[in-house]
């Protein structure tokens, strides 16, 4: 049987025919749990039988090993991908599908497919917890100098308390501002493409 090798084709931007489905249809598609589990398991193996990816995909959803899994488990998982989730993938070239061998094989470009599902942006786990860093030591001296200052030890005894509440609001107005345009300033940048 002849494989499929359309699908994410060609150097152009998404959107264009040669190049596979438009990112509004890719959105779609990916727009369900199952169908993004089954293109993650096909980016680590091109090429997996049904039966293997339903065990795969129920086991993780269940959250127990492919060894544990209940026969009625398996069955709903594979007659989802079977009849829903494989056939649209398949319906927009992204897999192939062999009936005879009950074979997935990706088809779509694995580059681009990443770009989509995210896969490889470890920099995005991070970007939150540093920012949580940023915030609690500016907490943590801004109350130090405000309690100095009731204290009357800290370097800033002659400024008044109301003005250090001032200057501390202050920077956490713009420690804010600068969290909203690292964290989402490149979203809200191609919003306006």
């Amino acid at each position: 049987m002849a494989e499929t090798t359309t699908g994410f084709r060609g150097g152009g931007k998404w959107g264009q025919a040669e190049s596979g489905p438009s990112r509004e249809v890719m959105f779609d598609l990916l727009g369900n749990s199952r169908r993004r589990r089954v293109l993650q398991h096909l980016l680590d193996e091109p090429e997996i039988t049904l039966t293997d990816l339903s065990a795969r995909i129920a086991a993780w959803e269940n959250d127990t090993s492919v060894a544990d899994l209940s026969s009625r488990q398996r069955k709903q998982v594979y007659s989802s991908l079977y009849q829903t989730h494989v056939p649209r993938l398949s319906e927009h070239d992204v897999v192939n599908y062999e009936a005879d061998d009950r074979v997935v094989r990706l088809t779509a470009d694995a580059d681009r497919l990443r770009q989509f599902l995210e896969v490889d942006e470890p920099s995005q786990e991070s970007c939150p917890f540093q920012w949580s860093r940023y915030f609690l030591w500016t907490a943590v001296v801004g109350s130090a100098v405000i309690a100095g200052n009731w204290l009357g030890t800290a370097p800033a005894a002659r400024v008044t308390t109301e003005s250090l509440y001032g200057l501390l609001t202050v920077t956490f107005m713009m420690l804010s501002v600068s969290f909203v345009m690292a964290v989402e300033g490149p979203k809200l940048l191609r919003f306006g493409d």
